[in-house]
């Protein structure tokens, strides 16, 4: 027989026991990597969309909480596991555009190291104080940032992620001195703001509305262009005074991601769950719930905002001079 011949009939026999191993996925458990802690907003989220996708797959998916620096040790955990579709994760425009832009030394590609599955949503970050706080508004945080004997901090969910560069992005248009201090996830930092040893923080609805309501945290503003239907009373930071606020700081987003180089088929049947997931009623409910607009795309789509908010952020991190090591 041929050469030619023997080596098409190999890699004929190859292609077809990968077909066949790609029709049987998914065989076994997926995990669900949460780059931040348990209760923070991505764990929040995440966990109704990893449901509705085990039962839609008929396959277990379990979500594994795995913070640090900002969402990248996680995420990174990602981007080194196996491309066979098992293990999968929950990305933002934190871990994949804005840490990667801050000069640290994470380890991973945020263009080629990951499968881009889909978007899950988009979400708005707002400003709160203690409501023992003598704050009530942006003007008198911006005044007490100015001082020359300023203590102002702010807690955020980690170096780089969407609440810290809210944060910087404040002080850097505002031109005031304060201090980040980092925790590993909003949980922990919200538990700070509440003891009174923080000055305020960014934070997203579906973890702070209820000490909104209760009036345990109170709300100076929101990071949206416009206002927001669940806070409408509460300005937008453009109102508020500062401005261009909305505008340099873009687009917050939470999308599904793995691996590069998961295979194509693989690849279609989680953006086809995930998106089924996200066109079901009880995830709508139980999202909007949580204060999250729904954001479903193809990973094609989902490529093409990832590259635009890298570049987004890549030019305000130069122009804030934000360096914050991961």
């Amino acid at each position: 027989m041929h050469k030619n011949t023997i080596l098409s009939i190999v890699s004929l026999t190859a292609l077809l026991h990968t077909g066949l191993a790609h029709a049987d996925w998914p065989d076994k458990a997926i995990t669900w990597v949460v780059p931040f802690a348990a209760g923070g907003p991505m764990d929040v989220v995440s966990r109704p969309v990893a449901k509705k996708m085990s039962e839609i797959l008929k396959t277990p998916i379990v979500v594994e909480n795995r913070p640090g620096a900002g969402g990248a040790m996680g995420i990174d955990y990602v981007a080194r596991a196996k491309p066979d579709g098992y293990t999968i994760g929950i990305g933002s425009v934190g871990t994949q555009a804005i840490v990667p832009n801050l000069g640290g030394s994470i380890k991973y590609d945020p263009i080629q190291s990951f499968t881009n599955i889909g978007l899950l949503g988009r979400y708005t970050n707002v400003l709160l104080v203690n409501d023992k706080s003598p704050i009530t508004k942006v003007s008198e945080l911006v005044g007490a940032g100015k001082k020359p004997d300023s203590n102002v901090t702010f807690g955020s969910a980690g170096n780089g992620s969407s609440n810290h560069l809210s944060g910087e992005l404040l002080r850097a248009l505002s031109g005031t001195k304060m201090t980040h201090v980092p925790y590993r996830g909003s949980a922990p930092a919200l538990t700070d703001l509440l003891a009174g040893n923080t000055t305020f923080m960014f934070d997203t609805f579906n973890t702070s509305m209820s000490r909104i309501e209760n009036r345990s945290l109170r709300a100076l503003a929101v990071t949206s262009p416009k206002r927001s239907p669940f806070l409408p009373g509460v300005p937008t930071m453009d109102e508020a005074g500062v401005s261009g606020y909305a505008d340099a700081g873009g687009e917050l987003w939470w999308g599904v991601v793995g691996p590069a180089k998961i295979a194509p088929t693989i690849m279609e049947k989680l953006n086809a769950a995930l998106r089924d997931a996200l066109n079901s009623p009880e995830v709508q409910a139980q999202l909007k719930n949580q204060y999250v607009e729904i954001w479903s795309s193809t990973p094609d789509e989902f490529a093409k905002v990832v590259q635009s908010s890298f570049q987004k952020w890549n030019k305000l991190v130069r122009e804030a001079k934000i360096d914050t090591p991961n």
